[in-house]
C-alpha cells in the first residue's frame, strides 16, 4: 500500500471520528434527539463565519460527489453508490477521503 492510500485512509478515520464525535455531542446536548431541520440550520444562522464555512463545505461537497461518480464509473470500481451513502451517513469528512483510499487501491491494481 503506497503513502497516498496509508494517507487517505488516516484522513477518512479522522474526518469520520471528529465529525461523528460532535454530531453524538450535539445529540446529547439535544436530550437524545437529532434534529436534521436544526442541524442544517444552524449552520446558516450561527454568524456569517459559518455560512461562509457552510458554502464552502457545499460546494467542495457538491464537486467531491461528481469526482466521486465519474471516476469511480470511469475506473470501473465496484459498488460506487456505496461511497455517496458513507457521506450521507456519516460525513463527507469520511467518505470522500475512503472513496480516495479505494481508487488508490484500483489505482495500484487490486480489485475494488
Amino acid at each position: 500500500m503506497n503513502f497516498r492510500a496509508l494517507f487517505y485512509l488516516f484522513l477518512a478515520i479522522a474526518g469520520g471520528g471528529y465529525t461523528w464525535y460532535h454530531a453524538m455531542m450535539g445529540v446529547i446536548a439535544h436530550h437524545g434527539k437529532f434534529d436534521v431541520t436544526e442541524f442544517i440550520s444552524s449552520t446558516w444562522t450561527a454568524d456569517l463565519y459559518a455560512r461562509s464555512l457552510t458554502l464552502d463545505f457545499w460546494t467542495a461537497a457538491v464537486a467531491g460527489t461528481f469526482f466521486i461518480l465519474a471516476e469511480g464509473y470511469r475506473l470501473k470500481m465496484k459498488k460506487v453508490g456505496v461511497y455517496l451513502i458513507l457521506t450521507v451517513f456519516i460525513a463527507f469528512a469520511f467518505g470522500f477521503p475512503f472513496f480516495l483510499f479505494m481508487r488508490e487501491l484500483k489505482l495500484s491494481g487490486k480489485d475494488v
